[in-house]
């Protein structure tokens, strides 16, 4: 079975619109942050039910592909995470907003 590309979409899916931007896609300047060279960065604050819980996931992107995704622990420590797996069984053109029948 062949593991969908990271697409943009596929990131609104699970984890919604981002709470903050950084660049954009068509940003022409590229940054480096934690190794990774972007042009649009997108952090999520995430929900902690417990202390130790990362407190912010950071998504990089390089035009529109996927670069990169970290999650910051609740000390500051960012640790490099695969997405692949929380991806899974999401389709990039299967997305339906709510409402909307199939």
């Amino acid at each position: 079975m062949s593991v969908e590309a990271i697409r943009r979409n596929l990131v609104v899916q699970r984890w919604g619109t981002p709470q903050t931007t950084v660049g954009s896609l068509n940003e022409p300047r590229e940054q480096v942050e934690n190794g990774v060279e972007f042009n649009e960065k997108w952090v999520y604050r995430l929900p902690r039910a417990e202390p130790d819980d990362p407190r912010e996931r950071i998504v990089y992107w390089r035009r529109y592909d996927f670069v990169a995704s970290f999650l910051v622990g609740a000390d500051g420590r960012i640790v490099r995470e695969d997405p692949a797996a929380l991806l899974s069984g999401l389709r990039s053109r299967g997305y339906l907003p709510d409402g909307v029948a199939g």
